[in-house]
Formats: C-alpha cells, sequence, structure tokens
C-alpha cells in the first residue's frame, strides 16, 4: 500500500510536471506577427539612419557615426529564476547578442525603465560598447551595483534634451503599464532603488524607478520608444515623431477605457506615420532561439494575450502603418517610412 501511494504521488508529480511544461512552451498562434513582418531592403546608404530590433524593447538607433540603445537586455533568466531564486547579467550572452547584432561601439545606452528586463544589463552593456548609461537615479544605483564608472553614468531630468552626437534625444517621465495584481504594484511600481543592487540578486529588487519615452530627433527622421503600456494624460502632445515603437505588453488585460485614453495620450499624441510593436515577445525565452510570443501559461495566469494587444492598436488605428521588425535585421528608417 506504501509503495503504491508513493507511484501514485510520483504520477500526479510527473502528470503535473508535463502539463506546466507544456503550458509554457505552448505559443499561442498570433497572425499579425507573420501579417506586419517586414521584410527588409538590403541596400542602404551609409551614414543614414538605421534602427535594429534586438527582442523586448531593445531597439538600436544609428546613423554609422552615432548609435544609441535602449536597455540592451539580453541575459533573459528563466522564469523559475526570476519568481524564486535570483538572476544577475549573464555576460557570455550578453557578449553573443552584442556580436550577434554587430555593435561594438555605442555612444548611449538609455533603459526605459529600471526594472530587471529593461535595465539588469544596462550597465554591462555601456561597459563593453564605451557608451554613457544614461536615465533615472534608480538606473544609476543599477550601474553603482556593477561598479560601473560615475562620470558615465548621466542622471536626467525629464523633458530637457540631450545632445548625443548626430541626435538629440529627450526623456519623458511617465507611467508604467499599471499591473492588474495590486501586490505585485505596490512591490515594483512607483518606487526608486535607492541603494545599489549587487547581483545575484531578487528580481523583485529591481524597482521601476522613471518609466520613460524617449524621443529621438534625426536629420532623417524622428522616433519614439515608449516601452511600457502606461501613460499620463497631456505629457506628449508638444511632440510629434515619424515612427513610435509601441510597447503594447498589458493592453490586453486592460478595459476599453483604458486603451481609448492609451490611444489618446500616446499615440494619438505623437501622431507617428508607422507604429512598430515591441514588448510582445517572451523575455525568458534566449534570443538563440528566436522571438517567440508569450506562452499558453501567461494567457491563462496572467491574462497575456500578444493577439488581442495587436486587435486593440490595430482597431484604433487604421489609417496608420502597422510593422513587425525582424531580430536582427538591420532597417533603413526610409525603407520603413516609404511602407506608410
Amino acid at each position: 500500500m506504501k509503495k503504491s501511494f508513493l507511484y501514485t504521488i510520483l504520477g500526479i508529480f510527473v502528470f503535473t510536471i508535463s502539463i506546466l511544461t507544456f503550458l509554457l512552451n505552448f505559443r499561442p498562434h498570433t497572425p499579425q506577427l507573420e501579417k506586419y513582418l517586414f521584410h527588409p531592403n538590403l541596400d542602404y546608404n551609409i551614414g543614414s539612419l538605421n534602427v535594429k530590433f534586438l527582442g523586448n524593447t531593445n531597439i538600436l538607433i544609428t546613423d554609422g557615426k552615432t548609435s544609441i540603445l535602449t536597455d540592451g537586455f539580453f541575459s533573459r533568466p528563466s522564469i523559475s529564476n526570476v519568481l524564486w531564486g535570483e538572476i544577475e547579467p549573464d555576460y557570455g550572452v550578453i557578449e553573443y547578442c552584442l556580436e550577434k547584432a554587430g555593435i561594438h561601439q555605442l555612444n548611449a545606452v538609455i533603459p526605459v525603465h529600471s526594472h530587471f528586463d529593461h535595465a539588469m544589463d544596462s550597465p554591462i552593456v555601456a561597459m563593453k560598447t564605451g557608451a554613457k548609461l544614461i536615465g533615472s537615479e534608480s538606473t544609476a544605483n543599477i550601474g553603482r551595483g556593477l561598479n560601473f564608472p560615475e562620470e558615465q553614468m548621466v542622471i536626467v531630468e525629464s523633458g530637457v534634451p540631450l545632445q548625443i552626437g548626430s541626435m538629440k534625444v529627450t526623456l519623458i517621465k511617465g507611467k508604467h503599464w499599471p499591473y492588474p495584481d495590486e501586490e505585485l504594484g505596490l512591490k515594483l511600481l512607483n518606487r526608486e532603488i535607492i541603494n545599489p543592487i549587487v547581483p545575484p540578486a531578487s528580481a523583485f529588487e529591481y524597482f521601476e524607478g522613471a518609466s520613460y519615452t524617449i524621443i529621438v530627433e534625426h536629420a532623417d527622421a524622428s522616433i519614439a520608444i515608449h516601452g511600457s503600456a502606461g501613460y499620463i494624460s497631456n505629457i506628449l502632445e508638444n511632440y510629434v515623431v515619424d515612427i513610435l515603437f509601441l510597447g503594447m505588453a498589458g493592453l490586453e488585460t486592460m478595459d476599453k477605457s483604458y486603451n481609448d485614453n492609451f490611444q489618446t495620450h500616446v499615440v494619438d499624441a505623437l501622431n507617428p506615420k508607422v507604429i512598430v510593436p515591441i514588448h510582445w515577445d517572451d523575455f525568458f525565452v534566449p534570443l538563440k532561439k528566436g522571438l517567440k510570443s508569450r506562452s499558453l501559461l501567461e494567457k491563462l495566469l496572467q491574462g497575456m494575450d500578444v493577439e488581442k494587444s495587436f486587435k486593440f492598436v490595430e482597431k484604433r488605428n487604421m489609417d496608420r502603418t502597422i510593422i513587425v521588425l525582424p531580430l536582427w535585421g538591420l532597417i533603413n528608417v526610409d525603407d520603413l517610412l516609404s511602407r506608410n
């Protein structure tokens, strides 16, 4: 009887693990990822403005002389380490991704905010590329925990432009997407990192700090990176851009009123010709495996549904061009804008 009971418990355990593995690895089909996928033209003018999508909210913007990277989050720790363990930058993975992306030198690394999936690797990427680390005091404390040189950090003032080579960059402090889980929101949102984080550390030590919309102005085009699906009314109304990299994760969990206001105070305010969705891929999947949409487990537990978030954006932007960028591909902004 005792042996039979143990076999039953073992069977239940194996079955549960099998179900969780299936849910974690199964990706509901998202037709928009194929419908809007951009196929780049490989002929470029050296010196013109190009962009490269490197997963999550990592955007490389370069004209060959000046290069800016948002976030630079490449380590992508496992979901188990994030939820129950400790995390730290993976130097080998970071080096692989920088080499794969052809990134050797940067002028600036700019996290959109200070959660681990945006800023954890930023100081390492900046060190390896000779870049300045630009952002909030919270981002600076991530840098300090990794012994990043103080003189290479720039603490920004919201709305005050910085001239970085051929680009004028303005960070506008906004608001993170409000987590439906109130307890998680209290832990991670509207909080500053007040002491240096020395990894390995809990993912829950990486507080939001400040969430920014990053405006990049260049002679060829103006670009906005809005990394999180949050908004503050009217703060972006004085800026107009050609291309908007739009963080969409979480829109599907919000009601119609929220999505209408997000459209009004982010998309309509910036009035882009082209919308490039970002923050749609599963950042627990290593980039070596390519971009994967959110898992069925996330959909069941948190309501994360990439197709649904796309539909919310599609419905409100029928007069704008929506483009999904491929991983690693260098895209000329003129080529992007010509699809408008």
